[in-house]
């Protein structure tokens, strides 16, 4: 990982990841060349990482980065593909699994449409989960705020 010094909370020159984002992204032809098949693939994938998590006997950290790191991938493609593929991607607000919600959530966020407030509003309605809630909502605020 390249890194740049750059000033701490207390002024102090510190060493910061150069692009913390960057290093999540993927190439701008990734999103390009995938299809409404991969856009669901990839919902499916996000399905089921919890499992492959619980699946790991000696949870360690490194296993969990690892993880979060291909989350945070995955939500950043979903964003770029919401638009060309709404319905695939809006599709992952009715898995079975909270995290898979909440990081449809937050792709939305990235890339907010009004098309999606009638499908996060149901998503909302039937949420149990305090931080699928929270994620749900912050998409639809940003979904509306973009509507109005």
């Amino acid at each position: 990982m390249q890194t740049q010094a750059s000033p701490s909370s207390s002024g102090a020159p510190g060493v910061q990841p150069a692009d913390a984002q960057g290093e999540d992204a993927l190439p701008p032809s990734f999103a390009f060349r995938c299809g409404a098949s991969e856009t669901a693939a990839i919902i499916r994938l996000l399905d089921e990482l919890p499992a492959a998590r619980h699946a790991i006997e000696a949870w360690d950290g490194v296993s969990r980065d690892q993880h979060q790191r291909i989350r945070r991938k995955y939500a950043h493609l979903l964003a770029e593909l919401f638009q060309r593929y709404p319905a695939e991607v809006l599709a992952g607000l009715a898995s079975t699994q909270a995290h898979t919600r909440i990081w449809i959530a937050l792709s939305i966020i990235e890339a907010p449409s009004a098309r999606a407030i009638p499908a996060l509003e149901q998503a909302l309605a039937a949420a149990q989960d305090a931080l699928d809630r929270k994620a749900l909502t912050e998409a639809l605020r940003a979904c509306r705020q973009l509507a109005a």
